[in-house]
């Protein structure tokens, strides 16, 4: 077997030279990096990273034990752990006890031998008798266990509302039989389960028997349940499991009524029958995996500050699927009026589901930026359309002209406005106070950057080598502007990538949306504190210059768009780009994307990003305003924005933060209301005659012909500050 003292002496080197690579540590210059990687290959050393570990006495081992291997909601538990820890090199390995006491207590002394950071346990026992050395996390699911350290975490959902809530729903149906499917009443989720349905039958008077199974036993069970001799009206059962236990065991006598079935089950998506409790165990085990990272960095003296303390419980919620009851179907169309993007495709595939609910159709018509841009400028009071989409540049512009102002005391709306990002600024509905519209698809300007790369401990190396500083993700533009020249192949020839960043600069109102952070970066405002609209300015001019400095670095020719952008550095080719988050999901489904799984996202550099995205309104000449506020109702609901979002689009409803699987596919989304709250874009109140989309026609045409070197800085400048003063000054 290769060791290392064969490759110290393979490559010329020392020992702790190639202890150093191995363990990716950063003092060693590129040359003997490289040197000790080609030995390491040649040679065909293996490195046991298990052992490593247990010799240092750390193991970066995460151990999870369930009852079930095949149930869903231990599935996804898993893998709502497994995605965060694997990104942080953890090795996550998963037991199964089959809900037997004593081959879990093997498993568990198993798991104890490997010293891991953690074992999160899904538990059949009811008191531990293993020790459990210090040092070792144990976070227990659902489930409470005695014996185990005083520190260990208890992470559930709570099962008492949700007992709560089925058996309500139970009532409401009209059930006066119920019988309750559950595992051992010991079990702290099915004894609070049990309290919470219990209590409101019994106040209900209505019939309840639970009915206690092991695991092994489970779909026995369903057959005492289905074929009781005084048949129940319903089943509650903890499991989607054993909600297909109980169908199957009807398909052996058809003849008996099956009965309405209730249950718990881990959240999914699609739309769930609505006798189904959603629990969302992926981010459940996203939120465990946290805890462990905060513990474990603790431990390691890595943490400071009150805030990073770990908790000892933690409970969750869960909910069922939002249901709109049409208690007739209308047949009626909708005309609707909308840019042509990635929200709009989506939208357009789930609007059968729309017409089957209501048998309304929306007719959907999408139309390219710079045209809808004309129609909406012409329109006025006076539409063909029903509901427009606008850009929120426009909204000042054009929103009290087209747009019926809003009831914001009507229920629908009411309903619509308490799902929306709290973070989303005013321009996006209101002029001068009065709300128009509903933020739609809003998005915000990001950073990404390729995180394979960023994270290469030989290319970190080369950085510091060549520029004295270590590389980390940009802060500021001068920062961005020095990497993208690192990572330019023209200008770095050892640069594992062709360009540092892709620009959109192809159209006046693209230039002036990726040169503006820049602008606001250095403190300038649009319009100043005096209401004025000035760009010739000392940081203005900064802002261009920089911006030339960015195209040295960026891939040939301009992107006319962001999609483009999107496009080109989902490629592989490009170190950096500055995208609208709403275009950020091009990155992932691009299929033959090179990044997925590989992107670091951030604020701008800067922390000035602008916003975007637009804003849906009902038309002042529509006579269909209560068929429309359907429609909003249904667009803005749970189930379709997560749809919609999970499809490449994005609908402004907070609660998508809270689908682990949205979350796993775009990770950005969790924070995009933080960086809605630091977004910029002019605002009118201080300059009555400001027009932002013209503003910024006006500057990007200016930075275009500065580009192409028809103009230079102080010229472009001085003709967009005369075209400026005589628009808005």
């Amino acid at each position: 077997m290769v060791t290392i003292k064969d490759i110290a002496k393979y490559a010329g080197v020392s020992h702790g030279t190639v202890s150093n690579v191995l363990n990716h540590k950063g003092n060693v210059s590129t040359e003997k990096i490289l040197l000790v990687e080609q030995a390491a290959k040649e040679l065909g050393y293996q490195r046991n990273s298990q052992a490593s570990r247990l010799r240092s006495g750390k193991s970066e081992n995460v151990c999870i034990i369930v009852p079930e291997i095949d149930a869903k909601m231990y599935g996804k538990l898993y893998a709502g752990i497994e995605k965060t820890l694997h990104e942080k090199n953890y090795t996550i390995e998963i037991l199964c006890s089959e809900g037997m006491p004593d081959m879990e207590s093997r498993l568990l002394k198993k798991a104890l031998s490997m010293q891991p950071t953690a074992i999160v346990l899904v538990s059949s026992m009811f008191k531990n008798e293993e020790n459990v050395p210090d040092g070792t996390m144990i976070v227990m699911v659902d489930r409470r266990v005695k014996g185990f350290p005083e520190d260990s975490v208890f992470v559930s959902f709570d099962y008492e509302q949700a007992g709560k809530k089925i058996a309500e729903k139970c009532v409401r149906d009209g059930n006066k039989s119920v019988a309750l499917l559950c595992e051992n009443r010991r079990y702290t989720n099915n004894r609070n389960f049990i309290k919470g349905v219990s209590e409101i039958l019994e106040n209900e008077g209505v019939y309840l028997e639970v009915m206690e199974a092991t695991t092994p036993m489970k779909f026995n069970r369903a057959f005492d349940v289905l074929y009781a001799s005084d048949p129940f009206d319903a089943v509650i059962t903890m499991s989607r499991e054993d909600v297909e236990n109980i169908k199957t065991a009807h398909n052996f006598n058809f003849r008996a009524e099956l009965p309405e079935l209730y249950s718990v089950v881990s959240r999914d998506f699609g739309f769930e029958n609505g006798n189904m409790y959603e629990m969302d165990y992926k981010l459940m085990g996203k939120h465990i995996a946290e805890i462990i990272l905060k513990k474990d960095a603790g431990m390691s003296g890595e943490l400071t500050g009150a805030d990073e303390k770990v908790p000892q419980e933690l409970i969750e919620k869960g909910c069922f699927p939002q249901q709109r009851t049409y208690r007739s179907k209308t047949r009626e169309t909708l005309k609707f009026l909308t840019v042509k993007n990635s929200t709009s495709e989506a939208i357009k595939r789930l609007l059968p589901l729309f017409r089957e609910q209501t048998g309304i159709d929306v007719n959907v018509v999408e139309s390219p930026y710079d045209e809808l841009r004309k129609t909406v400028g012409k329109m006025g009071a006076a539409s063909a359309f029903d509901l427009v989409r606008i850009d929120m540049a426009w909204m000042l512009g054009e929103g009290e002209q087209i747009f019926r102002e809003i009831d914001l005391n009507n229920g629908t709306i009411r309903r619509i406005c308490s799902s929306i990002f709290c973070g989303i600024p005013e321009e996006y509905y209101s002029v001068n106070g009065i709300a128009y519209a509903l933020p739609l698809d809003a998005c915000v300007q990001m950073l990404f950057c390729r995180k394979d790369l960023f994270e290469d401990e030989l290319i970190k190396r080369e950085y510091y080598e060549s520029r004295r500083k270590k590389l980390s993700v940009p802060v500021s533009f001068e920062e961005y502007n020095e990497i993208a020249g690192f990572f330019t192949r023209r200008c770095n020839r050892k640069s594992p990538v062709n360009y540092g960043t892709a620009l959109t600069y192809g159209r006046s109102y693209t230039a002036a949306c990726d040169l503006l952070p820049r602008f606001y970066a250095k403190g300038g405002q649009m319009p100043d504190e005096s209401g004025k609209v000035k760009v010739n300015t000392c940081e203005m001019k900064e802002a261009f210059a920089g911006y030339l400095r960015s195209i040295r670095y960026a891939t040939k020719g301009p992107h006319f768009w962001w999609r483009e952008s999107a496009n080109e550095f989902s490629e592989g080719g490009v170190a950096m780009n500055i995208l609208f988050s709403s275009y950020a999901s091009d990155m992932v489904h691009n299929i033959s994307s090179k990044v997925t799984g590989k992107i670091i996202y951030a604020e701008v550099p800067g922390g000035k990003p602008l916003l975007g995205g637009g804003s849906i309104g009902i038309t002042k000449s529509t006579a269909k305003e209560g068929i429309c506020l359907k429609f909003l109702e249904w667009l803005y609901s749970d189930e379709v924005a997560d749809m919609v979002t999970y499809l490449g689009g994005f609908i402004c409803n907070r609660n998508i933060v809270n689908n682990a699987e949205i979350l796993e596919l775009y990770p950005w989304i969790q924070d995009i209301e933080q960086m809605f709250r630091k977004g910029k874009r002019g605002r009118k109140e201080k300059n009555e005659r400001f027009d932002e989309f013209a503003f910024e026609d006006v500057l990007g045409s200016a930075l275009i012909s500065t580009v192409s070197g028809i103009a230079d800085i102080d010229e472009a400048l001085r003709d967009a500050q005369k075209i400026c003063d005589r628009m808005f000054n």
